[in-house]
């Protein structure tokens, strides 16, 4: 659990994400939520719910705080998780923007609203606070344009630099989240007007682009027209296997199967085109992987050398703290993986000995209790360097 989060109650709520909207700019707050909107009404299930509700950390949390308030309702009564981390990330902006030169906390106002970047820059200001909560002194660096660290951390022994990266999952990926979830929207309804459910499997050779959607959607439901529902087929991608049957009313929990983990490497979702209640009705499910493997790890080296590199201070530790998003167990990385096996590559490059260690953050974990109550954390994984030359580093509890 955040340190801001344990210690939010329902009656600080209000105050807080008010304080948070004023710092923001009630207008650019309020231009951003109608453009969310719009773009949740004209979209299919699928790109609603796995892309665009996540798309932004607190749009859905504000929309509801809002209409509670506008309906009179009591936020103790309707004290929800979103709305209770909401107010625990305002709490951390509010606070810490209080030591921010104004350049940085322009920056902040402006990207925090920004749909493609707000997780980013949320992440630098969650690991702000932790530091922040351990009583050291934070010093941010201005937003000049230049190649630096996002802040300095004085402890009372030494200072050292952090670098925050926030490292999506798509990155290097043959199959992009939100390219699968366009398709899925594409292809679910089709195939529901023709009364099926089932498997759809799909191999591509390569790397699928948004553009190629279309094509894949075409020759798919061409072989569904033509009753071709079971056997694997060419397409000019690759192959599709279908096990495709008329509906018979069988159904599955929607929330328990909109996800379904599957390899490495492979999208798959259980959905339906027909709903009962929280149920789908004749559920088909999607999967989609490619040919070629993912460089997923050499996405992460690429951007961790680089900010080591390029925007650490060499003449003071520095550590990097990364954010693996859609990543939810790190348990199995700690050790003899390929993560640990590229960390420890960069750690042991003599240019890189000013970096003192690198950090993995999971996503975060929701812990229902007894009591009704919730707890929330991250998973961590830390690499120290062996090899840094500050001594001071080795025995400090970052």
């Amino acid at each position: 659990m955040n340190p801001s989060e344990s210690d939010i109650h329902d009656f600080d709520a209000s105050r807080l994400i008010n304080k948070l909207y004023c710092f923001l700019g009630p207008s650019n707050v309020d231009k951003a939520l109608k453009r969310h909107k719009r773009s949740l009404d004209i979209s299919g299930f699928i790109v609603r719910e796995c892309t665009l509700k996540r798309k932004h950390p607190w749009w859905t949390a504000f929309i509801s705080f809002f209409e509670l308030k506008n309906r009179a309702k009591s936020i103790k009564r309707n004290f929800t998780p979103e709305i209770r981390m909401l107010a625990a990330d305002a709490k951390m902006v509010i606070t810490l923007q209080k030591f921010m030169p104004v350049s940085v906390q322009n920056k902040y106002k402006r990207d925090l609203v920004d749909p493609d970047r707000a997780f980013d820059y949320l992440f630098e200001i969650r690991i702000a606070w932790h530091f922040y909560s351990r009583g050291n002194e934070l010093k941010w660096y201005e937003d000049d344009g230049k190649k630096h660290p996002e802040f300095l951390v004085k402890t009372p022994k030494f200072n050292f630099n952090v670098e925050c990266k926030r490292i999506s999952d798509d990155i290097s990926r043959q199959i992009k989240d939100d390219d699968f979830n366009l398709l899925i929207d594409k292809l679910l309804p089709e195939i529901g007007k023709k009364g099926y459910g089932g498997n759809v499997d799909i191999v591509i050779n390569g790397r699928l682009e948004g553009s190629q959607i279309h094509t894949l959607v075409s020759e798919i439901m061409q072989l569904i027209i033509s009753k071709n529902i079971r056997g694997v087929f060419t397409i000019s991608l690759g192959q599709v296997s279908l096990n495709l049957n008329e509906r018979s009313g069988k159904i599955v929990n929607a929330i328990e199967n909109l996800h379904t983990k599957y390899a490495i490497g492979v999208r798959a979702v259980v959905c339906s085109s027909q709903m009962n209640g929280d149920n789908y009705v004749d559920p088909i499910e999607f999967s989609i992987k490619s040919k070629n493997p993912d460089e997923v790890l050499d996405g992460i080296y690429d951007k961790v050398y680089e900010a080591a590199k390029n925007q650490l201070d060499k003449s003071m530790p520095g550590i990097i703290v990364c954010f693996l998003e859609g990543v939810y167990d790190l348990r199995e990385l700690s050790s003899n993986s390929g993560l640990q096996l590229m960390t420890c590559k960069l750690l042991n490059k003599d240019e890189l000995s000013h970096i003192a260690r690198i950090e993995y953050c999971s996503e975060k974990h929701i812990h229902r209790l007894s009591n009704n109550a919730e707890s929330y954390d991250n998973q961590k994984l830390f690499f120290k360097n062996q090899k840094c030359k500050f001594e001071e580093v080795k025995t400090y509890e970052f």
